[in-house]
């Protein structure tokens, strides 16, 4: 049985990277009003709860494949999401129309892959708390932390870009790349 903390710890940890993935996209979107934000928060909850949840209930026909590949998944997702965003970022205000938000920093297909990206980490705790005996509505208070997390996170987005200015969207895709090497790198060393 898992410890009466575990569970709020777990859920934070793993919601720091929704913040912070939620943070790069908000920057990224002057516009970043309420709703908004709990429609991105509502992505990360939701990709957060049902990878865990997946990875409880494939905890023991498929935990030693979803470990082997989970890193690899993460970084390729984040990276390329990463890249995009300092490729966008890098290319200035000139050449983009500033009327019309870059799809890679705020559609919603981006903001999916994101999630998922960071979400994939989810699985592998999901994983960990079945054996350790721990529930399967483990899932739900992890998903509804990344989802409170992601959506201030994204809020305060545009605070952060007007004090960092051009900056924002570079540093957000630096931050969504070393979430993923960090990622891939605690699975390397076994960290």
């Amino acid at each position: 049985m898992i410890s009466v903390l575990t569970l709020p710890l777990t859920s934070l940890s793993l919601s720091t990277d929704a913040f912070a993935a939620a943070l790069a996209r908000g920057a990224s979107d002057p516009a970043a009003r309420t709703l908004r934000a709990i429609r991105v928060g509502a992505v990360f909850g939701l990709a957060e709860g049902l990878m865990c949840l997946a990875g409880w209930l494939l905890a023991r026909i498929a935990a030693h494949w979803i470990t082997a590949v989970d890193h690899w998944v993460a970084l390729i997702l984040l990276a390329g999401i990463g890249g995009l965003m300092i490729r966008n970022g890098l290319r200035g205000e000139d050449e983009a129309d500033a009327d019309t938000p870059p799809a890679v920093s705020t559609g919603l297909l981006a903001t999916v892959v994101t999630a998922l990206g960071t979400s994939i980490d989810a699985a592998a705790v999901g994983i960990a708390l079945a054996l350790a005996g721990g529930p399967a509505w483990s899932a739900l208070a992890i998903g509804l932390t990344s989802f409170a997390m992601a959506s201030l996170g994204y809020r305060i987005g545009p605070k952060v870009a007007e004090r960092l200015g051009g900056f924002a969207e570079i540093a957000g895709g630096a931050v969504l790349i070393g979430i993923g090497v960090s990622i891939f790198v605690s699975h390397i060393t076994g960290g």
